[in-house]
């Protein structure tokens, strides 16, 4: 008992996990090697690992029709950190999809 407490206090140590809601407006660029991908208004390119299910049932952007169209994007971007070698990875998920006209 006393060793699976020190191999779940490692790693719950070992990992930090941070996790913010943000907003921006975009152009929808496509779907490309399982990421979503648009262009904000300074020409930068953001990509999304995956859309929520609420934000799925919204638009389907496999649909190219959505190639060129501006989105008001809700997501969640998750860092976790490694605390061993500090290296840092953010997953980008859309929570929210608003198609502007």
């Amino acid at each position: 008992m006393k060793t699976l407490s020190i191999v779940l206090f490692a790693l719950a140590t070992a990992v930090t996990t941070l996790v913010s809601t943000e907003s921006v407006t975009a152009t929808y660029d496509g779907f490309e090697n399982e990421t979503y991908q648009f262009s904000d208004e300074d020409g930068a390119t953001l990509e999304f690992q995956g859309l929520s299910s609420e934000a799925l049932g919204k638009y389907d952007l496999t649909d190219e029709s959505f190639k060129g169209k501006t989105f008001i994007i809700t997501y969640e971007s998750e860092t976790v950190v490694d605390d061993e070698t500090e290296e840092e990875i953010t997953t980008n998920i859309i929570t929210d999809l608003e198609l502007q006209e």
